[in-house]
């Protein structure tokens, strides 16, 4: 998928949030570049705020306000935040948990936050590994990464550090404790604006007729759910009382 698919999925999913308007706060976790946040932030008229642990040139361009900092370890205050997105980060955190935690801490009681991430249970990973590479044990994975991070010049300890698979079925369990409302989205790729030139999104639309069928029932639902390589989360209300310590 490409940033602009993306970028209209978010657009899809906020518009349910009526609520946000420009005096809204708009939080993007994990976003170097800031195109998104900067994109959805304009089209909504609200004040933007990128995280990160470190940002590209291109980045500073953008309408936002840049944090350094960890997801994990949100620096705002409780109930400041009405919207949150969080665009394949899940897989780079050691403790997603714990970035869901806090994301449930700095919204606000109405707020939202959407979340998309690669699915554990399907062979490709999008980050220019072979197939399968998600499913090998963390000591064979190391071996097998490390021409593949040099290619792409990510360092001898990216895969250790940076590479934490996760399964889709686990984001739900643990988005479930920290939000009384937790949609599966995905079917809203079905009808997006895609690209026949684009690899991906042209595989989306050949499989787009059986996967509406899935998509009719609930164990159709529930088993894409479980597969399908791009789960996208919309989370609402959080739940104040399972806030989760940091540390």
């Amino acid at each position: 998928m490409t940033s602009t698919v993306f970028k209209q999925l978010y657009r899809s999913a906020l518009a349910d949030s009526e609520r946000l308007d420009e005096d809204s706060v708009l939080l993007d976790i994990g976003a170097k570049d800031g195109k998104i946040a900067s994109a959805l932030a304009d089209s909504i008229g609200c004040r933007a705020i990128v995280l990160d642990i470190d940002f590209t040139e291109e980045a500073r361009s953008c309408d936002c306000d840049l944090v350094r900092g960890d997801g994990t370890q949100i620096p705002l205050p409780d109930d400041s935040v009405d919207a949150i997105v969080s665009n394949m980060v899940f897989e780079h955190v050691p403790d997603e948990e714990a970035l869901i935690a806090d994301t449930a801490r700095v919204l606000s009681d109405d707020g939202v936050f959407i979340s998309i991430c690669p699915n554990r249970a399907w062979p490709g990973d999008g980050h220019g590994y072979p197939l399968g590479m998600p499913w090998l044990p963390e000591a064979i994975g190391d071996r097998v990464a490390r021409p593949y991070d040099q290619k792409y010049d990510r360092g001898d300890d990216w895969y250790r550090e940076a590479y934490h698979p996760v399964w889709s079925i686990t984001v739900r369990r643990e988005l479930t404790k920290y939000f009384e409302t937790v949609e599966y989205r995905s079917g809203d790729l079905l009808d997006l604006d895609l690209d026949a030139s684009n690899g991906k999104q042209r595989l989306l639309e050949t499989f787009a007729e059986p996967l509406e069928l899935a998509f009719s029932s609930r164990l159709g639902r529930r088993l894409v759910e479980a597969v399908f390589p791009t789960p996208v989360y919309v989370s609402k209300h959080p739940k104040r009382v399972r806030r989760r310590p940091n540390g």
